[in-house]
Formats: C-alpha cells, sequence, structure tokens
C-alpha cells in the first residue's frame, strides 16, 4: 500500500468515525428521535463529509442496534420499546448488582466523591437539567463499578448503558426526585461495607425505574412525552 493511499484510508475511518458518533450522539440527545427516519445526506452536511461515509456509519450503527433498515424505505432509529426495555434493564441489574456485591472497598475519599455526585443531581433537578443529571446519574453509577475488578464487566455494562439512555431520558419526566433516596441507600450501605445490601439496593433502584416507566406506557407512547 502507498503512502497515498495509507492517508486516504486513515481520512476514510476518521469521516466514518466522525459520522458514528455525531449520529449515535444524535439518537441519545433525542436530535434524532426514536423511530425518526434517518436522512443521510443531511447527517453528510451536518458533519462535513460525502455519502460514503455515511452509509458506512450507518451500517456500524445498525449493528450497535441504533438504527434499523427497512425495506425500500431506507434507515430508521430504532424505536424505545416494553420490550426493549424489560430486555436491557434485566441484563442491567444482573451485571450491575453483581458488579456491586463483589467490588472492592470504598475508603472515605470513594464516599465522599459519590456524595458529592448525589448532591450535584439533586442541583440540577431543581434547575431542570436533564442533560446534566442524565451525565451525573452516569458519574454515579460508573465510580461505584469501577471497583468490581472486571474490565470485561464494565464494558459490558457501558454497552448497555449506551441503550439505556434513551429510556433514562424518559424516566425523568416521570420521576422528579432524580432517585435521589435511592441512591442515598446505595451509598451508605457501601459505607458500612456491606456490598450485598449495596447490590439489593442497586436492583430496587433500577426495578423502580422499570416499574415506572412500564405504567407510563399504559397511558402513552414513551417517545410522545415532551422533553
Amino acid at each position: 500500500m502507498s503512502l497515498v493511499s495509507a492517508k486516504s484510508d486513515k481520512s476514510a475511518d476518521s469521516s466514518v468515525a466522525l459520522v458514528v458518533e455525531h449520529t449515535r450522539q444524535g439518537i441519545l440527545a433525542d436530535i434524532y428521535p426514536a423511530d425518526s427516519k434517518i436522512h443521510p445526506k443531511l447527517i453528510a452536511e451536518r458533519c462535513g463529509t460525502s455519502f460514503i461515509p455515511v452509509r458506512e456509519a450507518l451500517r456500524i450503527l445498525e449493528a450497535e442496534g441504533f438504527i434499523v433498515f427497512r425495506h425500500n424505505r431506507g434507515a430508521w432509529v430504532t424505536p424505545l420499546t416494553l420490550a426493549d426495555l424489560h430486555d436491557i434493564y434485566k441484563l442491567r441489574i444482573e451485571l450491575e448488582t453483581e458488579a456491586v456485591a463483589q467490588s472492592k472497598p470504598f475508603d472515605k475519599a470513594d464516599i465522599a466523591k459519590l456524595n458529592l455526585l448525589i448532591k450535584k443531581m439533586s442541583q440540577s433537578k431543581t434547575k431542570d437539567k436533564s442533560d446534566l443529571i442524565v451525565q451525573l446519574n452516569q458519574d454515579f453509577h460508573f465510580a461505584i463499578y469501577e471497583h468490581c475488578g472486571s474490565e470485561r464487566r464494565l464494558q459490558m455494562i457501558q454497552r448497555l448503558w449506551m441503550h439505556s439512555k434513551r429510556y433514562q431520558r424518559l424516566s425523568l419526566k416521570i420521576r422528579h426526585d432524580a432517585a435521589e433516596d435511592e441512591h442515598i441507600a446505595i451509598v451508605k450501605a457501601l459505607e458500612t461495607g456491606d456490598h450485598k445490601l449495596a447490590a439489593k439496593a442497586l436492583g430496587a433502584h433500577l426495578s423502580t425505574t422499570v416499574n415506572l416507566l412500564d405504567a407510563a406506557w399504559q397511558t402513552t407512547e414513551p417517545y410522545t412525552v415532551a422533553y
């Protein structure tokens, strides 16, 4: 391979990566809403690329589960469904509760960090900053999971979190407390060194989100909820 073609390949790869990241984050942020049609020309314009990297990026996003191709209708953002909600959270509960149960001890600095994140979530809740709450919530959870001692488990949890973010955003329209009491219960158990109790509290916390969304699903399609 010549130097010119190698540079060309690298440039093409970076363009595809740019489109993947832009589109994925757009889906997670509801810029490209659930069950909406993806317009490759628009994405190419926004990313400053040709159509070819967009086409390749959409195939990658299809493999990740963010995009579905419909016969003769093009690419669409994967819908939010009750079945998907239950599937994601069932796997999350299994992986995350075990990560907590088997985690290394938390020292005072670790506990202080978790309590600070809870405080920041509470402050953001009063200012109606849903994007910030979602990020702080992720920071809180992963500050706990990083103690599990298993990089592979952590990677699996991270992949599931990407997909659950869309459901987390919906839950913020239902649970206005930002799950503060549930987070506090998890931290208190960790502070006393009772990781099994912390895992139980985490499982209850995740199940509450599912139950609330489950109930809301009976009255309205989730992606009709205004942000």
